[in-house]
């Protein structure tokens, strides 16, 4: 009797499970890997049930962007499963039928986002989608499965072991927490509708809820459930506090309670003052709860943030920002998106490039009226009211000026004429006369002092036009026209090509604020030595630098700079575009280099071996980014030896002069002798060229 009831009872039970196949991880197994994996992004197979599903939405590119969430029987007691985010093509994009579709994802990235983990599809990843509705009833039926796979590349069918183990675990659905198919199909349909509610600070109103996305500029943390952050996107706002400069700002960090009495407490003069940017460019907001926490653990001053769900308030005339926890969101899920920088340029948003655009033009605007105010408290000097006098008298030199220059222009073209210039190269600013080397090396004086002594200025910031030959180059081989540099956020900005305050400044506030160094990134840099075209007799030379920015220009080609030694398409199209340039100076150089080598001796003139060569970096000689030594040096510059007039190279290069642009400026160099040193202690100034607006066609 016991024995036929054990047996009655028995068969009354489901069948346990089959395991998990070789390959795959349960979603708790995923949940609780350890931190080095995550941040690896360690790949992943996984199989579960379909529970909710976001449309298919195209992002700002060629992709699409959808959303699953699948759940299985490891976190059957828990209310939200994986979130699995693709990005693909339309047409690769898995077909989804309704709740409870058996989903198996084979390669899938392990990633955090939001505060959770998350899975990402990639190119190699495999998603294989069995409705419901037509997963077989039994194990013998595992090879009549109608499974649909979707995949930008090949994909593996679902073998048998795996389609059995699904058959099993579709025995155990019910005790799953998933939507009918009515709740699935609304729950869909609101997705897909949900307006964005992103906004730029300027258009922020109050008693309304907005998605905002700008940079850190201050975090006050109280040891409470709450912190109080300051941002900005760079866009102003009548209802915003107004910043003004060398002014602390309000004591906002507050330690309020239920009724909005408040208990302030001192800050440190750091903490106090306010760094910009000034104006009413800025809003406070008290971040809440699980956010609150995203904000103190990785969340630093400087980091641009994406904050989704802020509710505006107006306070006492200002708007201010709260942002709470979603109630309806999974546990542990924050509203925060730390932005980052990607070296391919269509994952980097473009509103964070537009903001990091507006904020590049903004402290540059800063700095020029900075300037011009600390020179006016200086001097003591008062600007002319607009319509003065000085005003018609800057006007009528003006246009004595410009008759000046449309003279100047006519006699440049029967010169340029006479010189039979490149037609291949042009250049900007056709109004400007030409300028001979004898002008552009003349030194310039400064008056100093009360005495009346004149004193010649190191250099002068000016900007010439001249007929040109190139004569050499600098490096010596043309895969070393390319350096690598540290990555910086204003990289992603066209028009930017660095200066004194970026690399190394950069790479300390990024390392500071815990992200570790920087990637490095390519850029041009090289050097012309070039020979005044427009005389004959006694050739001035002259090494022009050409920067990032200006080789862009002037090389005039469709790839971004990269390691010429590993990207030979791109040397092949650089060498075909300088041969327009410099016509045979190459193959020129590379002989004499060779025969340079074999005899052992200097490869060019101005690498001697005097004991200045020896002494200093050649042009294109760079530090490495991790060089202590080179902390003082202004990272953007090739540091050049002096020219020696009369020492010509032994190139004679058959090819055309050419009109360029010019321009003078200083870098401060390393000084051993203090009588010299006139930029500061164990510092002098050097006089620089540069090649700009420059063009091969």
């Amino acid at each position: 009797m016991d024995s036929n009831q054990d047996q009655d009872c028995t068969s009354g039970q489901s069948e346990l499970p089959l395991p998990l196949p070789p390959g795959f991880k349960s979603i708790r197994e995923i949940k609780d890997m350890p931190n080095d994996q995550v941040k690896k992004g360690t790949f992943v197979g996984v199989i579960g049930f379909l529970k909710d599903y976001q449309s298919p939405i195209q992002t700002r590119g060629t992709d699409y962007k959808c959303t699953l969430e699948i759940i299985d029987l490891s976190v059957k007691f828990e209310a939200f499963g994986m979130k699995i985010n693709i990005f693909w093509p339309l047409k690769h994009l898995p077909s989804i039928f309704g709740p409870s579709d058996v989903v198996l994802v084979r390669n899938a990235k392990v990633q955090m986002y939001g505060g959770a983990i998350t899975l990402l599809a990639n190119k190699v990843s495999e998603f294989h989608i069995l409705q419901h509705s037509r997963v077989p009833r039994d194990l013998s039926l595992a090879l009549d499965a109608p499974w649909s796979s979707a995949s930008p590349s090949k994909t593996k069918r679902p073998n048998v072991t795996e389609t059995k183990y699904v058959i099993s675990a579709n025995k155990h659905v019910g005790d799953l927490d998933l939507p009918s198919d009515t709740e699935f199909q609304v729950k869909a349909a609101q997705a897909s509708t949900v307006k964005d509610k992103f906004s730029l600070m300027k258009d922020l109103k109050p008693d309304c809820f907005y998605n905002i996305l700008g940079e850190v500029i201050k975090v006050y943390d109280n040891n409470s459930e709450r912190i109080t952050v300051y941002m900005s996107d760079y866009t102003p706002n009548n209802k915003f506090y107004n910043y003004a400069w060398g002014e602390n700002p309000p004591p906002n960090d507050r330690d309020e309670d239920e009724y909005r009495y408040v208990k302030r407490k001192p800050r440190s003069e750091t903490d106090q003052a306010w760094p910009g940017p000034y104006g009413k460019l800025s809003i406070q907001l008290t971040v809440f709860d699980e956010n609150a926490e995203f904000f103190r653990e990785k969340v630093k001053e400087n980091h641009w943030v994406l904050l989704r769900n802020v509710q505006i308030k107006d306070t006492s005339g200002y708007l201010e920002g709260k942002l709470r926890g979603d109630r309806d969101r999974f546990e542990g899920k924050v509203q925060v998106e730390v932005i980052k920088w990607s070296a391919e340029d269509e994952q980097n948003d473009p509103r964070w490039e537009e903001a990091v655009a507006r904020k590049h033009a903004w402290w540059q605007k800063f700095k020029t009226q900075k300037k011009a105010i600390l020179s006016e408290d200086a001097s003591g000097d008062k600007r002319k009211a607009p319509g003065g006098d000085a005003m018609n008298s800057k006007k009528r030199r003006k246009e004595r000026r410009a008759a000046a220059e449309q003279k100047a222009a006519a006699i440049d073209a029967r010169l340029g004429k006479k010189l039979g210039l490149n037609e291949n190269i042009t250049c900007a600013h056709p109004d400007q006369p030409i300028v001979s080397f004898a002008e552009i090396l003349k030194p310039r004086k400064l008056m100093i002092g009360d005495n009346g002594r004149e004193y010649a200025s190191p250099f002068t910031i000016c900007n010439y036009k001249a007929n040109v030959r190139v004569v050499d180059y600098f490096p010596d081989n043309l895969e070393d026209f390319t350096v690598g540099h540290r990555a910086s956020e204003y990289d992603i900005l066209s028009d930017y090509s660095g200066g004194e305050d970026t690399d190394l400044e950069e790479e300390r506030r990024i390392f500071k604020s815990g992200r570790g160094f920087a990637k490095n990134a390519w850029e041009w840099r090289f050097a012309l030595q070039v020979e005044d075209a427009s005389i004959t007799h006694c050739k001035d030379r002259i090494w022009l630098i050409v920067d990032n920015f200006s080789a862009q220009y002037l090389l005039g080609l469709d790839e971004d700079a990269t390691s010429l030694r590993g990207d030979r398409q791109l040397l092949n199209a650089l060498r075909e575009q300088l041969f327009k340039l410099w016509g045979d100076l190459e193959e020129q150089k590379s002989a004499k280099l060779q025969l340079a080598k074999k005899a052992d001796l200097p490869p060019s003139s101005f690498q001697s071996s005097t004991s200045e060569s020896l002494r200093r970096p050649r042009a294109g000689d760079q530090p490495d980014a991790d060089d202590s030594d080179a902390e003082d040096e202004l990272p953007h510059e090739i540091i050049l030896p002096k020219s020696n007039q009369n020492d010509e190279s032994e190139l004679v290069p058959r090819n055309k002069p050419f009109t360029c642009c010019i321009r003078q400026y200083g870098v401060k160099v390393p000084e051993d002798d203090p009588s010299k040193a006139n930029a500061g202690e164990g510092r002098r100034w050097e006089r620089m060229f540069g090649l700009f607006d420059t063009h091969i066609n």
